[in-house]
């Protein structure tokens, strides 16, 4: 994403980094220099960066600029890049690989004016009040906003720094996540259905007869092993039946537009719902709707979202957290700026940890649902047929089965 964005810039990039730059970033940068695109690049002073290995010389000499912090300056939460004053890309840009890792979601790009210009008078005050020292090529025009607009602002304790647009790409960030992961489980949850509905019934028999299998097994031998495998053999089943029973109807397919509606109207209602967004005497009310959105979401259910609307259009309107647009004072601004960060950490692992799950695996490399439901009917209906055999039960045939193929 940041590639083709860079690709893209026309006249200037201005990036501000919360860590050491990586080669990829740094070899991005250097191709729009060499494109003759203005560069302003504010790095940190710490060591780590210092000795990067990346010759900051063949930068400069294409006319970059290039402001290094002071050691002990306050880093950034996150890490930013602005495009031609009117894209922004944020995120874990340091955290950038040469070959882009599948499950890498560390970016964010909004394509705000407001956010843009925003950003670039953030990371001019925050050059001007903690850079030691600037590297500007004399034939290069300043590309980052005049650090004379506007009032500077100068913190004494570099960890309590948190100025609020840097609150506000946190906050959009960790929101644009949230709907990453909500359309994952939309996805996982469509799979499940289409899954009990194409082999639910058949799979269920074959963990019956499993068990059924397994008790017979221990009653011949005693052993503690065949005992011990016939109780896991039960408690699967019993799983397996509850879960099943506790599932929520299905909500009804939706059509294309039905599906865009829903997806417009979750991130509408996710933008004025969300904990992070509103006062505290509101968090309870709001994480209680923000819980029933997520679960309409997840469930395909367009019907809850509107009638979740209604209700939200209806109620007070939900206050704005005064620590987002700056207002709150620094001491609250500090703590959902950490709090943000924390969150979005979290989301970062609960997406990485459904990208490793078998059935996300399944869904990776199985594009067609229907063939590799039919896989499993295959594989289902042989070893059905194998524990039949074992307990000395005729066995039934897919043909014989209410519904089934022939």
């Amino acid at each position: 994403m940041l590639a083709g964005q860079l690709a893209s810039a026309q006249q200037h990039v201005v990036c501000g980094l919360s860590g050491a730059c990586g080669r990829p970033l740094f070899d991005l940068l250097l191709g729009c220099s060499r494109r003759g695109i203005a560069v302003t690049l504010v790095v940190s002073g710490e060591p780590q960066d210092l000795a990067s290995g990346i010759a900051w010389e063949r930068l400069t000499a294409l006319g970059a600029t290039l402001h290094r912090l002071r050691p002990g300056a306050p880093q950034l939460h996150s890490s930013v890049c602005v495009i031609d004053a009117q894209s922004v890309v944020s995120g874990a840009l340091a955290a950038l690989k040469a070959v882009p890792e599948a499950q890498f979601a560390g970016l964010l790009l909004q394509t705000d004016t407001s956010v843009a210009e925003a950003c670039q008078r953030g990371l001019a005050q925050w050059a001007a009040s903690y850079a030691v020292s600037q590297v500007t090529p004399s034939h290069a025009a300043p590309t980052v906003a005049s650090p004379g607009e506007g009032r500077l602002t100068t913190y004494d304790d570099p960890l309590h720094w948190a100025p609020p647009w840097q609150t506000d790409l946190l906050q959009a960030h960790t929101l644009a996540l949230q709907a990453d992961i909500a359309e994952m489980h939309r996805t996982l949850n469509a799979f499940d259905q289409a899954q009990d509905q194409a082999i639910g019934p058949l799979l269920r028999e074959c963990l019956d007869a499993k068990r059924q299998h397994l008790r017979q097994l221990h009653a011949e031998s005693g052993s503690e092993q065949t005992r011990t495998q016939a109780e896991q053999a039960q408690a699967q089943f019993e799983r397996y039946t509850q879960a099943q029973s506790a599932k929520p109807a299905p909500a009804a397919p939706l059509d294309p537009q039905a599906q865009a509606q829903m997806k417009q109207l979750y991130r509408k209602l996710a933008m004025r719902l969300h904990p992070d967004r509103v006062d505290a005497e509101g968090k309870d009310e709001a994480q209680a709707l923000f819980q029933l959105l997520q679960a309409g979401y997840e469930n395909n259910d367009l019907a809850a979202l509107q009638a979740l609307a209604l209700q939200v259009s209806a109620g007070p309107a939900v206050s704005a957290n005064a620590a987002s647009s700056g207002s709150g004072g620094s001491s609250a601004a500090q703590r959902q700026a950490a709090a943000l960060k924390a969150r979005l950490d979290q989301h970062l692992r609960d997406r990485s940890a459904i990208l490793r799950s078998p059935t996300w695996q399944t869904l990776s490399t199985q594009s067609n649902w229907a063939v590799w439901f039919g896989q499993q009917a295959r594989y289902l209906q042989a070893e059905l047929e194998r524990y039949a055999q074992a307990l000395g039960s005729p066995t039934l045939t897919q043909s014989d089965r209410p519904g089934g193929a022939s």
